[in-house]
């Protein structure tokens, strides 16, 4: 399994990314984006906002969005929630340019 260690540079829709095996990939998500924006009520919408796109972070393992959807908790207390995307999704969607580095490269 691959997963995203950490965010180097973010673009309009674009986030590029060291990668667990020492690659930096390039993520374009706008073709997702812009397919699940064909319905208002799908939670990745409010992603097609540039503004909102910028405040993707990464917490080890894959891209999150802060305060994306709401959930309820177990004791039914509705909570704003993180919206993410599956890491395997993500490297499917990574472009062909990659650059091998050693962790010691980016100290």
């Amino acid at each position: 399994m691959r997963w995203i260690i950490k965010i180097l540079e973010v673009e309009p829709f674009k986030v590029t990314c060291l990668w667990n095996d020492d690659i930096i990939r390039t993520i374009d998500l706008e073709p997702f984006l812009r397919l699940r924006a064909k319905n208002q009520n799908d939670s990745y919408t409010q992603l097609i906002n540039v503004k909102r796109f910028s405040e993707v972070k990464c917490d080890g393992t894959t891209l999150y969005w802060e305060n994306g959807i709401s959930m309820k908790d177990t004791d039914g207390t509705v909570r704003p929630a993180p919206i993410d995307i599956d890491p395997d999704v993500l490297y499917e969607m990574t472009l062909t340019g990659r650059k091998r580095i050693t962790k010691s490269t980016l100290a």
